[in-house]
């Protein structure tokens, strides 16, 4: 169907119902005939809408033919794929997605879901904005739309299943700062759809995700605590049912025992809401810990506030170390020991895993790993010397 889409600029002359109207093609000189004439201030915009049938009958070719070529399908000849293809670039013709999607069963459309809020109440989609970013720019460059989605999973486990039965995109990136459990893929995984988790791990249960080497992190912070001569150490835990949280406990743990440090004084604490309670409660049974590390920036700061309290102040009386480098702003108040990393170039690995999964190239379930960066600050150093009596 062509249509011709008229404006009229304000005049008092013209009639009170002319404004912006929709006329079809056939009417268009019965249009210009009654007004045109009478009125100089017309202006016209003729915006063609056509389909494929239509393209072919103006070119005098089979519907099959300009589908064919609009494809770039080596069957049509190449000198009547350059006259179809540079036509319809003059009449301006647009592809119908919806029909496109239709025959090829697929709709080139990828969603990009992030899961509500933090136990930490961080926003998902401002945490992962560099990926969020990436992932666009990375699908648009291979000819992908995104469809994102922003969605709280509490009392809403069908949510992922409904979106993939929707069957309005072909894949889903899945991005989360909250505790995720299996029950919520159950129904992707019955229709063989393909997703990938960023950010998080199902433990023994394989599943396609990208995260970062959480455990191998904190292993790392004991062992350059443990080369500073620090034998005492805590490592402020967050919420255990996070993968990656647990992770970082786990390398923590593993740490110890492999370093041959005392399990009683060197623990694992609670400290999830930023809880001062179990902070207070171990340095009141056990004295001020020579080293410690914390599960984000955040609770690293909270922690030294606390300590700060007991009229302690890092690098002097302990080392400090967080992860994330979300605080770069508090550089002037203190220069944190922490863990950068990439959340863009995690973006990147998941639209490759993805796509690689959707074209069948991936047939174990694969789990990327993406290695922190440790960025050696002020905040740490030796251990303060014990003053003994003689």
């Amino acid at each position: 169907m062509y249509w011709a889409f008229f404006k009229w600029r304000q005049s008092k002359s013209l009639p009170q119902d002319l404004g912006k109207k929709f006329v079809p093609a056939a009417g268009i000189s019965k249009y210009l005939t009654k007004y045109f004439f009478s009125y100089h201030l017309i202006r016209i915009k003729v915006i063609l809408v056509m389909n494929q049938k239509e393209l072919a009958e103006i070119l005098g070719v089979s519907q099959a033919t300009v589908s064919l070529a609009l494809a770039g399908d080596a069957r049509v000849n190449a000198a009547t794929k350059r006259k179809i293809c540079a036509v319809a670039r003059k009449l301006g013709y647009v592809p119908n997605a919806s029909a496109r999607a239709l025959v090829r069963k697929r709709t080139e459309t990828i969603g990009v879901v992030v899961l509500g809020l933090s136990k930490d109440n961080m926003r998902s989609e401002l945490f992962f904005s560099d990926a969020i970013l990436t992932i666009g720019l990375e699908l648009g460059n291979l000819g992908y739309n995104i469809l994102l989605k922003v969605e709280e999973l509490i009392g809403k486990e069908e949510f992922l299943t409904d979106l993939a039965r929707e069957k309005r995109v072909d894949g889903l990136i899945i991005l989360t700062l909250a505790p995720f459990y299996r029950e919520f893929l159950g129904g992707l995984e019955e229709m063989d759809f393909p997703f990938v988790l960023v950010n998080r791990h199902l433990g023994e249960y394989p599943v396609n995700c990208v995260v970062l080497d959480d455990y191998g992190a904190t292993y790392q912070a004991v062992e350059y605590l443990y080369g500073l001569g620090h034998r005492q150490l805590v490592y402020l835990a967050g919420d255990d049912q996070c993968s990656a949280l647990a992770d970082r406990a786990y390398g923590f743990r593993a740490a110890v025992r492999d370093y041959a440090l005392a399990e009683s004084v060197n623990r694992v604490i609670s400290f999830t809401d930023g809880n001062r309670e179990n902070l207070v409660t171990y340095l009141n049974q056990y004295g001020p810990p020579t080293g410690v590390i914390a599960y984000n920036d955040v609770r690293a700061l909270e922690a030294k506030q606390i300590l700060a309290e007991f009229k302690l102040s890092p690098p002097v009386d302990y080392s400090l170390i967080g992860f994330d480098n979300r605080f770069t702003i508090f550089s002037e108040e203190i220069s944190l020991t922490t863990f950068d990393y990439s959340l863009a170039e995690m973006g990147q690995k998941a639209v490759r895993l993805l796509l690689d999964v959707m074209k069948g190239k991936t047939v174990e379930r694969e789990k990327i790993m993406v290695t922190p960066c440790f960025l050696e600050r002020r905040s740490c150093g030796p251990p303060p010397l014990k003053v003994t009596s003689n």
